[in-house]
């Protein structure tokens, strides 16, 4: 058997770090930062609890990059429904529609950010702030951005950006939590329509 390229090992190396973070992130949401061990994340991945310490030193090592990989993903998925060509309100309406199907479909990723965010200074301790900081301005100036264009096209009501967003934003979580309490089923026609009254209550209020 010839030996691997480089390519292939790489490949094999994103690989198996995805398979560690996708264990630890199950970990984390049944048992929490302090209950999680490394044991139990090498053994979700079906893997050996050395080659978990080959590619993170420590628990705290692995949960930074998990969080740092999972927020960069939430800020990705942000700037891919908010900084398009498409009409403000348009942006807006596709960027709900897209969060509330989402906790249909993966309802465990709604409590796992909602975990993460109360969780980061435990896992960055003194950079938590800054880290926090730095995630907040990316994943809302999109939104308030969006909020102030459409204002000044006549399609939203007028007021301040920065507060309908925040206010907005409440609104999409509090129906993305109510949907996992629900435990609503993809594709089934009460989920639809439920989502639906839920995007007619949350632009109601914003529209001219």
């Amino acid at each position: 058997m010839s030996p691997r390229t480089p390519e292939q090992n790489e490949e094999i190396r994103q690989q198996r770090n995805k398979q560690i973070l996708e264990a630890a992130r199950e970990v984390y949401l049944e048992k929490g930062v302090l209950g999680t061990e490394i044991g139990e994340v090498a053994k979700r991945a079906g893997i050996a609890r050395a080659l978990v310490y080959y590619y993170y030193k420590d628990k705290n090592d692995l949960f930074q990059t998990l969080f740092e990989d999972s927020l960069g993903t939430a800020v990705r998925f942000v700037s891919a429904w908010l900084k398009t060509e498409e009409p403000a309100l348009v942006r807006l309406q596709t960027y709900a529609s897209h969060y509330l199907h989402n906790a249909v479909h993966n309802p465990k990723m709604v409590h796992f950010f909602r975990n993460l965010h109360q969780d980061i200074p435990l896992v960055f301790g003194d950079k938590a702030g800054e880290i926090t900081k730095v995630f907040v301005r990316n994943i809302h100036q999109p939104l308030i951005d969006t909020f102030q264009e459409g204002m000044d096209e006549g399609v939203l009501r007028k007021s301040d950006s920065y507060l309908t967003a925040h206010m907005f934003w409440g609104s999409v979580s509090g129906a993305m939590f109510a949907i996992t309490e629900k435990k609503m089923k993809p594709n089934m026609p009460e989920t639809e329509q439920h989502i639906h009254a839920a995007m007619e209550v949350l632009f109601k209020g914003i529209c001219q």
